[in-house]
Protein backbone atom coordinates (compact mmCIF):
# COMPACT_ATOMS: atom_id res chain seq x y z
CA UNK A 1 0.00 0.00 0.00
CA UNK A 2 1.84 3.42 -1.07
CA UNK A 3 1.88 6.50 1.29
CA UNK A 4 -0.84 8.14 -1.05
CA UNK A 5 -3.30 5.27 -1.28
CA UNK A 6 -6.90 5.92 0.57
CA UNK A 7 -6.44 5.98 4.47
CA UNK A 8 -7.77 2.99 6.33
CA UNK A 9 -9.84 2.66 9.24
CA UNK A 10 -7.94 0.54 11.80
CA UNK A 11 -9.83 -1.73 14.09
CA UNK A 12 -7.79 -2.86 17.03
CA UNK A 13 -8.63 -6.02 19.31
CA UNK A 14 -6.75 -7.44 21.99
CA UNK A 15 -7.45 -10.07 24.59
CA UNK A 16 -5.43 -11.80 27.19
CA UNK A 17 -6.12 -15.47 28.09
CA UNK A 18 -6.77 -14.36 31.75
CA UNK A 19 -9.42 -12.08 30.57
CA UNK A 20 -11.01 -14.26 27.82
CA UNK A 21 -11.50 -16.90 30.69
CA UNK A 22 -12.80 -14.53 33.51
CA UNK A 23 -15.19 -11.90 31.37
CA UNK A 24 -15.53 -13.51 27.97
CA UNK A 25 -14.17 -10.78 25.83
CA UNK A 26 -13.25 -12.58 23.09
CA UNK A 27 -12.11 -11.54 19.77
CA UNK A 28 -14.88 -12.13 17.66
CA UNK A 29 -17.30 -10.31 19.84
CA UNK A 30 -14.96 -7.20 19.67
CA UNK A 31 -14.95 -7.17 15.96
CA UNK A 32 -18.46 -7.36 15.65
CA UNK A 33 -19.12 -4.20 17.93
CA UNK A 34 -16.79 -2.25 15.94
CA UNK A 35 -18.05 -3.61 12.18
CA UNK A 36 -21.58 -2.40 13.42
CA UNK A 37 -20.30 0.55 14.52
CA UNK A 38 -18.77 1.43 12.04
CA UNK A 39 -22.63 0.73 9.58
CA UNK A 40 -24.09 2.32 12.22
CA UNK A 41 -21.95 5.88 11.86
CA UNK A 42 -22.40 4.94 7.42
CA UNK A 43 -18.68 4.72 7.27
CA UNK A 44 -17.91 3.06 4.20
CA UNK A 45 -14.38 3.10 4.15
CA UNK A 46 -13.00 0.37 4.31
CA UNK A 47 -11.80 -1.42 7.99
CA UNK A 48 -8.47 -3.18 8.45
CA UNK A 49 -8.20 -5.30 11.55
CA UNK A 50 -4.95 -5.31 13.75
CA UNK A 51 -5.20 -8.47 16.03
CA UNK A 52 -3.66 -9.20 19.54
CA UNK A 53 -4.61 -12.67 21.06
CA UNK A 54 -3.34 -13.30 24.19
CA UNK A 55 -1.14 -10.32 25.05
CA UNK A 56 -1.02 -8.24 28.22
CA UNK A 57 -1.74 -4.12 28.01
CA UNK A 58 1.03 -3.58 30.99
CA UNK A 59 3.28 -2.46 27.84
CA UNK A 60 3.25 -1.71 24.18
CA UNK A 61 5.66 -4.66 22.75
CA UNK A 62 2.33 -6.38 20.62
CA UNK A 63 3.07 -7.44 17.15
CA UNK A 64 -0.44 -6.14 16.31
CA UNK A 65 -0.20 -2.76 17.88
CA UNK A 66 3.86 -2.56 16.87
CA UNK A 67 2.75 -3.11 13.12
CA UNK A 68 -0.44 -0.86 13.32
CA UNK A 69 1.82 2.09 14.57
CA UNK A 70 4.18 1.55 12.02
CA UNK A 71 1.14 2.10 9.55
CA UNK A 72 0.10 5.18 11.68
CA UNK A 73 3.32 7.05 10.88
CA UNK A 74 3.30 6.28 6.96
CA UNK A 75 -0.13 7.33 6.80
CA UNK A 76 -2.04 4.82 6.30
CA UNK A 77 -4.99 5.17 8.93
CA UNK A 78 -7.39 7.67 9.45
CA UNK A 79 -9.12 6.26 11.91
CA UNK A 80 -7.99 4.46 14.78
CA UNK A 81 -11.50 2.34 16.55
CA UNK A 82 -11.43 -0.16 19.88
CA UNK A 83 -14.35 -1.26 22.22
CA UNK A 84 -12.39 0.22 25.23
CA UNK A 85 -9.80 1.79 26.49
CA UNK A 86 -8.09 -0.38 28.18
CA UNK A 87 -8.20 -2.56 24.97
CA UNK A 88 -4.94 -0.38 23.76
CA UNK A 89 -3.27 0.22 27.21
CA UNK A 90 -4.16 0.46 30.86
CA UNK A 91 -0.64 3.32 31.63
CA UNK A 92 -1.37 6.51 31.31
CA UNK A 93 1.86 7.35 29.93
CA UNK A 94 1.63 5.00 27.21
CA UNK A 95 -1.60 6.31 26.46
CA UNK A 96 -0.21 10.14 25.99
CA UNK A 97 2.12 8.76 24.22
CA UNK A 98 -0.63 7.08 21.80
CA UNK A 99 -2.85 10.11 21.22
CA UNK A 100 0.20 12.80 20.60
CA UNK A 101 1.33 10.24 17.88
CA UNK A 102 -2.66 10.11 16.70
CA UNK A 103 -2.74 13.75 16.47
CA UNK A 104 0.59 14.73 14.27
CA UNK A 105 -0.45 11.96 11.74
CA UNK A 106 -4.36 13.50 11.60
CA UNK A 107 -6.10 10.14 13.24
CA UNK A 108 -8.55 10.12 15.27
CA UNK A 109 -9.19 7.81 18.16
CA UNK A 110 -12.68 6.18 18.46
CA UNK A 111 -13.62 4.23 21.90
CA UNK A 112 -17.68 2.77 21.31
CA UNK A 113 -18.10 1.62 24.87
CA UNK A 114 -16.67 5.67 26.61
CA UNK A 115 -18.37 7.36 23.51
CA UNK A 116 -15.88 9.61 22.77
CA UNK A 117 -13.78 10.47 19.90
CA UNK A 118 -10.41 12.08 20.23
CA UNK A 119 -11.06 14.50 17.09
CA UNK A 120 -12.85 16.62 19.58
CA UNK A 121 -11.05 18.49 22.75
CA UNK A 122 -14.05 16.94 24.58
CA UNK A 123 -13.06 13.47 23.58
CA UNK A 124 -9.40 14.08 24.40
CA UNK A 125 -10.30 15.88 28.17
CA UNK A 126 -12.52 12.04 28.46
CA UNK A 127 -9.64 10.00 27.42
CA UNK A 128 -7.37 11.75 29.51
CA UNK A 129 -9.35 11.03 32.95
CA UNK A 130 -10.07 7.49 31.87
CA UNK A 131 -6.67 6.41 31.03
CA UNK A 132 -5.87 7.61 34.49
CA UNK A 133 -8.64 5.93 35.81
CA UNK A 134 -7.38 2.83 34.04
CA UNK A 135 -4.08 3.28 35.31
CA UNK A 136 -5.23 3.65 38.76
CA UNK A 137 -7.34 0.58 38.57
CA UNK A 138 -4.28 -1.21 37.66
CA UNK A 139 -1.83 -0.61 40.35
CA UNK A 140 -4.54 -1.78 42.50
CA UNK A 141 -4.54 -4.77 41.10
CA UNK A 142 -1.11 -5.28 41.62
CA UNK A 143 -1.20 -4.27 45.38
CA UNK A 144 -3.72 -6.57 45.11
CA UNK A 145 -2.03 -9.62 44.07
CA UNK A 146 1.21 -8.32 45.69
CA UNK A 147 -0.11 -8.63 49.06
CA UNK A 148 -1.77 -12.06 48.45
CA UNK A 149 2.45 -13.14 46.85
CA UNK A 150 3.66 -11.65 50.37
CA UNK A 151 1.29 -13.59 52.54
CA UNK A 152 2.05 -16.95 50.40
CA UNK A 153 5.73 -16.29 50.86
CA UNK A 154 5.53 -15.78 54.32
CA UNK A 155 3.70 -18.99 54.77
CA UNK A 156 6.78 -20.95 53.60
CA UNK A 157 4.32 -21.65 49.85
CA UNK A 158 6.63 -21.66 46.64
CA UNK A 159 5.16 -19.17 44.25
CA UNK A 160 6.65 -19.66 40.65
CA UNK A 161 8.30 -23.17 39.32
CA UNK A 162 10.17 -25.65 41.71
CA UNK A 163 13.86 -24.89 40.62
CA UNK A 164 15.79 -28.44 39.95
CA UNK A 165 16.81 -30.57 43.22
CA UNK A 166 12.94 -29.97 44.52
CA UNK A 167 9.50 -30.78 43.36
CA UNK A 168 5.90 -28.87 44.28
CA UNK A 169 3.39 -30.66 46.36
CA UNK A 170 0.36 -28.47 47.77
CA UNK A 171 3.06 -25.64 46.88
CA UNK A 172 5.78 -26.80 49.39
CA UNK A 173 9.17 -27.77 48.03
CA UNK A 174 9.98 -31.85 48.53
CA UNK A 175 13.18 -32.79 47.42
CA UNK A 176 13.91 -34.98 44.59
CA UNK A 177 16.77 -37.16 45.70
CA UNK A 178 18.01 -37.99 42.46
CA UNK A 179 18.41 -34.60 41.38
CA UNK A 180 19.37 -33.12 44.80
CA UNK A 181 22.53 -35.58 44.18
CA UNK A 182 23.77 -33.93 41.49
CA UNK A 183 23.02 -30.48 43.00
CA UNK A 184 25.42 -31.51 46.05
CA UNK A 185 27.95 -32.94 43.59
CA UNK A 186 27.72 -29.16 41.45
CA UNK A 187 28.36 -27.27 44.76
CA UNK A 188 31.37 -30.05 45.78
CA UNK A 189 32.82 -29.70 42.57
CA UNK A 190 33.19 -25.76 42.84
CA UNK A 191 34.30 -25.50 45.89
CA UNK A 192 35.94 -28.14 46.47
CA UNK A 193 37.32 -28.97 43.48
CA UNK A 194 38.14 -25.44 41.99
CA UNK A 195 35.86 -26.12 39.29
CA UNK A 196 34.80 -23.34 37.35
CA UNK A 197 31.02 -23.07 35.42
CA UNK A 198 32.16 -23.73 32.12
CA UNK A 199 34.27 -26.72 33.30
CA UNK A 200 31.31 -28.29 35.27
CA UNK A 201 28.66 -27.33 32.56
CA UNK A 202 31.25 -29.62 30.03
CA UNK A 203 31.26 -32.13 32.52
CA UNK A 204 27.50 -32.98 32.87
CA UNK A 205 27.48 -32.80 29.05
CA UNK A 206 29.89 -35.10 28.55
CA UNK A 207 28.51 -37.32 30.87
CA UNK A 208 25.37 -36.98 29.38
CA UNK A 209 23.27 -35.21 32.46
CA UNK A 210 19.68 -33.56 31.19
CA UNK A 211 18.95 -30.73 33.04
CA UNK A 212 14.89 -30.33 34.06
CA UNK A 213 14.27 -29.36 30.35
CA UNK A 214 16.39 -32.02 28.98
CA UNK A 215 18.65 -29.27 27.55
CA UNK A 216 22.05 -29.54 27.74
CA UNK A 217 23.75 -27.50 30.62
CA UNK A 218 25.68 -24.35 30.41
CA UNK A 219 27.30 -21.33 32.06
CA UNK A 220 24.15 -19.60 32.59
CA UNK A 221 22.55 -22.91 34.29
CA UNK A 222 25.16 -23.92 36.67
CA UNK A 223 25.43 -20.08 37.94
CA UNK A 224 21.97 -19.97 38.46
CA UNK A 225 22.05 -23.39 40.68
CA UNK A 226 25.09 -22.35 42.11
CA UNK A 227 23.38 -18.61 43.40
CA UNK A 228 20.36 -20.15 44.22
CA UNK A 229 19.04 -19.70 48.42
CA UNK A 230 16.53 -21.96 48.16
CA UNK A 231 19.10 -24.63 47.85
CA UNK A 232 19.96 -23.77 51.66
CA UNK A 233 16.57 -23.62 52.44
CA UNK A 234 15.82 -20.30 52.26
CA UNK A 235 12.99 -18.73 50.34
CA UNK A 236 13.87 -15.07 48.80
CA UNK A 237 11.10 -13.51 46.88
CA UNK A 238 9.91 -9.81 44.99
CA UNK A 239 14.51 -9.86 44.23
CA UNK A 240 13.25 -8.55 41.02
CA UNK A 241 11.67 -5.69 39.26
CA UNK A 242 9.41 -7.15 36.50
CA UNK A 243 7.18 -4.22 35.56
CA UNK A 244 9.80 -2.93 33.33
CA UNK A 245 11.09 -3.85 30.13
CA UNK A 246 14.33 -4.84 31.47
CA UNK A 247 14.41 -6.37 34.97
CA UNK A 248 15.92 -4.36 37.37
CA UNK A 249 17.08 -6.33 40.99
CA UNK A 250 15.46 -4.57 43.40
CA UNK A 251 17.45 -3.20 47.34
CA UNK A 252 17.64 -5.77 49.84
CA UNK A 253 15.25 -3.92 51.68
CA UNK A 254 12.67 -4.99 49.35
CA UNK A 255 13.55 -8.68 49.70
CA UNK A 256 11.06 -10.78 51.23
CA UNK A 257 13.40 -13.71 52.48
CA UNK A 258 12.19 -16.79 54.95
CA UNK A 259 14.53 -18.93 56.21
CA UNK A 260 14.40 -23.01 57.06
CA UNK A 261 10.95 -22.52 54.77
CA UNK A 262 12.01 -25.63 53.11
CA UNK A 263 14.04 -28.82 53.30
CA UNK A 264 17.69 -27.72 52.43
CA UNK A 265 19.63 -29.86 49.69
CA UNK A 266 23.33 -28.29 50.71
CA UNK A 267 24.82 -27.61 54.02
CA UNK A 268 25.00 -24.06 55.22
CA UNK A 269 28.87 -24.03 55.50
CA UNK A 270 29.33 -25.75 51.99
CA UNK A 271 26.54 -22.80 50.54
CA UNK A 272 28.93 -19.97 52.57
CA UNK A 273 31.67 -21.24 50.86
CA UNK A 274 30.21 -21.01 47.49
CA UNK A 275 29.21 -17.44 47.75
CA UNK A 276 32.29 -16.28 48.99
CA UNK A 277 33.97 -18.18 45.93
CA UNK A 278 31.38 -16.25 43.70
CA UNK A 279 31.96 -12.93 45.23
CA UNK A 280 35.54 -12.72 45.76
CA UNK A 281 36.69 -14.68 42.20
CA UNK A 282 37.19 -12.95 39.41
CA UNK A 283 35.86 -15.58 36.22
CA UNK A 284 38.23 -17.12 34.83
CA UNK A 285 38.02 -17.40 30.76
CA UNK A 286 36.87 -20.84 30.04
CA UNK A 287 40.21 -20.80 27.20
CA UNK A 288 42.63 -20.06 30.51
CA UNK A 289 40.94 -22.98 32.69
CA UNK A 290 41.61 -25.73 30.18
CA UNK A 291 44.75 -24.30 29.20
CA UNK A 292 47.80 -26.87 29.61
CA UNK A 293 50.28 -24.46 31.18
CA UNK A 294 50.01 -24.18 34.95
CA UNK A 295 49.66 -20.38 34.93
CA UNK A 296 47.78 -19.50 32.67
CA UNK A 297 45.09 -17.18 33.40
CA UNK A 298 46.34 -17.01 36.45
CA UNK A 299 49.84 -15.00 35.92
CA UNK A 300 49.70 -10.83 35.79
CA UNK A 301 52.12 -8.60 34.65
CA UNK A 302 53.83 -6.66 37.74
CA UNK A 303 54.73 -3.60 35.40
CA UNK A 304 51.43 -2.83 34.42
CA UNK A 305 49.07 -5.48 35.78
CA UNK A 306 48.12 -7.14 32.72
CA UNK A 307 47.66 -10.23 32.02
CA UNK A 308 50.62 -12.97 30.49
CA UNK A 309 50.25 -15.17 28.12
CA UNK A 310 51.78 -18.03 27.04
CA UNK A 311 53.78 -17.23 23.67
CA UNK A 312 56.63 -19.54 21.77
CA UNK A 313 59.79 -18.11 20.84
CA UNK A 314 63.11 -18.98 19.13
CA UNK A 315 63.50 -20.60 15.61
CA UNK A 316 63.90 -23.42 15.06
CA UNK A 317 64.05 -24.57 18.80
CA UNK A 318 60.81 -22.84 20.13
CA UNK A 319 60.84 -22.29 23.57
CA UNK A 320 57.55 -21.25 26.05
CA UNK A 321 57.55 -18.08 27.35
CA UNK A 322 55.17 -15.96 29.84
CA UNK A 323 54.78 -12.47 27.91
CA UNK A 324 52.77 -9.31 28.45
CA UNK A 325 49.65 -9.08 26.58
CA UNK A 326 49.61 -5.45 26.49
CA UNK A 327 53.46 -5.57 25.12
CA UNK A 328 51.78 -8.03 22.78
CA UNK A 329 48.82 -6.68 21.78
CA UNK A 330 49.24 -2.94 22.22
CA UNK A 331 52.72 -2.03 22.80
CA UNK A 332 52.41 -0.38 26.10
CA UNK A 333 54.50 -2.20 28.24
CA UNK A 334 58.55 -3.31 28.52
CA UNK A 335 57.97 -5.97 30.80
CA UNK A 336 60.44 -8.59 28.63
CA UNK A 337 59.47 -12.38 28.10
CA UNK A 338 60.22 -14.85 30.50
CA UNK A 339 60.74 -18.74 29.89
CA UNK A 340 57.72 -20.69 31.28
CA UNK A 341 59.65 -23.54 32.83
CA UNK A 342 61.86 -20.67 34.89
CA UNK A 343 58.43 -19.12 36.08
CA UNK A 344 56.68 -22.46 36.70
CA UNK A 345 59.34 -23.61 38.87
CA UNK A 346 60.21 -20.30 40.68
CA UNK A 347 56.10 -20.79 41.74
CA UNK A 348 56.21 -24.45 42.55
CA UNK A 349 59.65 -23.07 45.10
CA UNK A 350 57.38 -20.08 46.20
CA UNK A 351 54.34 -22.53 46.82
CA UNK A 352 56.26 -25.35 48.70
CA UNK A 353 57.53 -22.40 51.21
CA UNK A 354 53.74 -21.27 51.74
CA UNK A 355 52.16 -24.44 52.09
CA UNK A 356 55.17 -25.68 54.18
CA UNK A 357 53.33 -25.11 57.78
CA UNK A 358 50.37 -26.75 56.45
CA UNK A 359 52.43 -29.92 55.44
CA UNK A 360 54.03 -29.70 58.81
CA UNK A 361 49.99 -29.45 60.40
CA UNK A 362 49.36 -32.32 58.18
CA UNK A 363 52.04 -34.65 59.43
CA UNK A 364 51.01 -34.20 62.88
CA UNK A 365 47.54 -34.67 62.33
CA UNK A 366 48.57 -38.15 60.59
CA UNK A 367 50.22 -38.88 63.34
CA UNK A 368 47.51 -38.47 66.12
CA UNK A 369 45.36 -40.24 63.59
CA UNK A 370 47.32 -43.10 63.51
CA UNK A 371 48.11 -43.53 67.14
CA UNK A 372 44.66 -43.24 68.10
CA UNK A 373 43.77 -46.12 65.24
CA UNK A 374 46.42 -48.16 66.90
CA UNK A 375 45.04 -47.70 70.63
CA UNK A 376 41.39 -48.17 69.33
CA UNK A 377 42.60 -51.63 68.12
CA UNK A 378 44.27 -52.38 70.93
CA UNK A 379 41.02 -51.76 73.62
CA UNK A 380 38.95 -53.71 71.46
CA UNK A 381 41.26 -56.83 71.68
CA UNK A 382 41.33 -55.95 75.14
CA UNK A 383 37.56 -55.68 75.35
CA UNK A 384 36.97 -58.71 73.64
CA UNK A 385 39.59 -60.87 75.59
CA UNK A 386 36.93 -59.77 78.83
CA UNK A 387 34.20 -60.66 77.35
CA UNK A 388 35.36 -63.94 76.23
CA UNK A 389 37.05 -64.98 79.72
CA UNK A 390 33.18 -63.56 80.98
CA UNK A 391 31.11 -65.83 78.98
CA UNK A 392 33.47 -68.66 80.17
CA UNK A 393 33.26 -67.68 83.84
CA UNK A 394 29.10 -67.67 83.31
CA UNK A 395 29.47 -71.18 81.44
CA UNK A 396 31.31 -72.48 84.42
CA UNK A 397 28.71 -71.60 86.51
CA UNK A 398 26.10 -73.28 84.66
CA UNK A 399 27.85 -76.25 84.42
CA UNK A 400 28.71 -76.18 80.98
CA UNK A 401 32.40 -76.36 81.02
CA UNK A 402 34.85 -77.98 83.31
CA UNK A 403 37.61 -75.77 85.89
CA UNK A 404 40.51 -76.61 83.87
CA UNK A 405 38.81 -74.87 80.61
CA UNK A 406 37.89 -71.71 82.56
CA UNK A 407 41.56 -71.81 84.29
CA UNK A 408 43.13 -72.25 80.96
CA UNK A 409 40.79 -68.87 79.99
CA UNK A 410 42.03 -67.22 82.89
CA UNK A 411 45.68 -67.57 81.81
CA UNK A 412 44.88 -66.39 78.09
CA UNK A 413 43.46 -63.28 79.77
CA UNK A 414 46.69 -62.20 82.03
CA UNK A 415 48.82 -62.86 78.95
CA UNK A 416 46.60 -60.31 76.94
CA UNK A 417 46.39 -57.74 79.54
CA UNK A 418 50.11 -57.91 80.25
CA UNK A 419 50.67 -57.43 76.28
CA UNK A 420 48.10 -54.53 76.51
CA UNK A 421 49.90 -52.51 79.06
CA UNK A 422 53.51 -53.44 77.12
CA UNK A 423 52.16 -52.13 73.66
CA UNK A 424 50.53 -49.23 75.48
CA UNK A 425 53.55 -47.71 77.19
CA UNK A 426 54.99 -48.17 73.59
CA UNK A 427 52.78 -46.04 71.90
CA UNK A 428 52.40 -43.25 74.37
CA UNK A 429 56.63 -42.99 74.15
CA UNK A 430 57.55 -39.98 72.35
CA UNK A 431 60.21 -42.11 70.30
CA UNK A 432 57.37 -43.93 68.87
CA UNK A 433 55.78 -40.37 68.05
CA UNK A 434 58.91 -39.58 66.20
CA UNK A 435 59.53 -42.90 64.21
CA UNK A 436 56.10 -43.17 63.20
CA UNK A 437 56.77 -39.51 61.41
CA UNK A 438 59.96 -40.04 59.88
CA UNK A 439 58.50 -43.32 58.48
CA UNK A 440 55.27 -41.15 56.65
CA UNK A 441 57.69 -38.49 55.85
CA UNK A 442 59.68 -41.03 53.59
CA UNK A 443 56.21 -41.94 52.48
CA UNK A 444 55.14 -38.79 51.70
CA UNK A 445 55.12 -36.91 47.86
CA UNK A 446 56.44 -33.22 48.32
CA UNK A 447 54.24 -31.10 46.72
CA UNK A 448 57.06 -30.62 43.77
CA UNK A 449 56.61 -33.73 42.97
CA UNK A 450 53.15 -34.01 42.72
CA UNK A 451 52.71 -30.53 40.49
CA UNK A 452 54.90 -32.40 37.99
CA UNK A 453 52.91 -34.93 37.59
CA UNK A 454 49.37 -34.39 37.92
CA UNK A 455 47.21 -32.73 34.82
CA UNK A 456 47.49 -28.76 34.73
CA UNK A 457 43.82 -28.17 34.78
CA UNK A 458 43.07 -30.14 37.50
CA UNK A 459 45.98 -28.30 39.50
CA UNK A 460 44.50 -25.10 38.62
CA UNK A 461 41.29 -25.80 39.50
CA UNK A 462 42.43 -26.73 43.37
CA UNK A 463 44.72 -23.92 43.42
CA UNK A 464 41.92 -21.18 42.00
CA UNK A 465 39.90 -22.05 45.46
CA UNK A 466 42.42 -20.07 47.84
CA UNK A 467 44.51 -18.25 45.07
CA UNK A 468 43.30 -15.16 43.50
CA UNK A 469 46.66 -14.41 41.21
CA UNK A 470 50.33 -14.91 40.96
CA UNK A 471 51.98 -11.76 40.29
CA UNK A 472 55.56 -11.56 38.20
CA UNK A 473 57.90 -8.40 39.15
CA UNK A 474 61.14 -9.82 38.39
CA UNK A 475 63.11 -12.96 38.10
CA UNK A 476 62.31 -15.31 40.63
CA UNK A 477 60.30 -12.40 42.13
CA UNK A 478 57.05 -13.36 41.92
CA UNK A 479 54.10 -12.22 44.09
CA UNK A 480 51.17 -14.80 45.33
CA UNK A 481 47.90 -13.24 46.07
CA UNK A 482 45.55 -15.24 48.66
CA UNK A 483 41.45 -14.87 48.20
CA UNK A 484 40.46 -11.89 50.85
CA UNK A 485 38.44 -14.03 53.24
CA UNK A 486 41.30 -16.40 55.38
CA UNK A 487 38.98 -18.82 56.53
CA UNK A 488 38.22 -20.01 53.46
CA UNK A 489 42.07 -19.80 52.34
CA UNK A 490 42.68 -22.03 55.27
CA UNK A 491 40.16 -24.51 54.48
CA UNK A 492 40.60 -24.36 51.09
CA UNK A 493 44.84 -24.67 51.34
CA UNK A 494 44.43 -27.64 53.45
CA UNK A 495 41.76 -29.72 50.91
CA UNK A 496 44.45 -28.83 48.21
CA UNK A 497 47.47 -30.05 49.67
CA UNK A 498 45.58 -32.92 50.53
CA UNK A 499 44.12 -33.62 47.18
CA UNK A 500 47.64 -32.79 45.61
CA UNK A 501 49.62 -35.81 47.54
CA UNK A 502 46.89 -38.18 47.56
CA UNK A 503 46.71 -37.70 43.75
CA UNK A 504 50.64 -38.39 43.55
CA UNK A 505 50.54 -41.06 45.60
CA UNK A 506 47.95 -42.86 43.39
Amino acid sequence: MRENAAKKIAIYCRVSTDEQAKEGVSLDEQKARLHAYCRAMGWATEAVEYIDDGYSAKNMERPALERLLRHVKTGRVERLMVTKLDRLSRRLLDLLTLIELFQNHDVSFVSTSESFDTATPSGRLTLQVLGAVAEFERERIRERVFDNMLHAAKMGKWLTQAPYGYRLDAKKLVICEMEALLVQRVFRMFVEDGLGYFQIAKKLNQEHIPSRNGKAWSIRSVKIMLSNPAYAGTLVWNRVDSSQKRRVLKEEDAWVEMRDAHPAIVEQALWHQAQQRIASHPRMPPRAQASPHLLGGYLRCGECGAAMSIGWSGNPRRTRVYRCSAYRNQGLCQSKPYRADDVERWFVEALECVVEPVNHARHTALVQRVRAEQIAKLDQRMHAAKMRYDRQVEAYTAGLIEMDTLAREKVALKRCVAEYAKEMSTTDSSSHDKELEERLRGRAVTLGDALTVLPADWIKAKLRTWIHSVILHGREDLEIVLCPDLTMVSDAMDQSIGGFLEYGVE
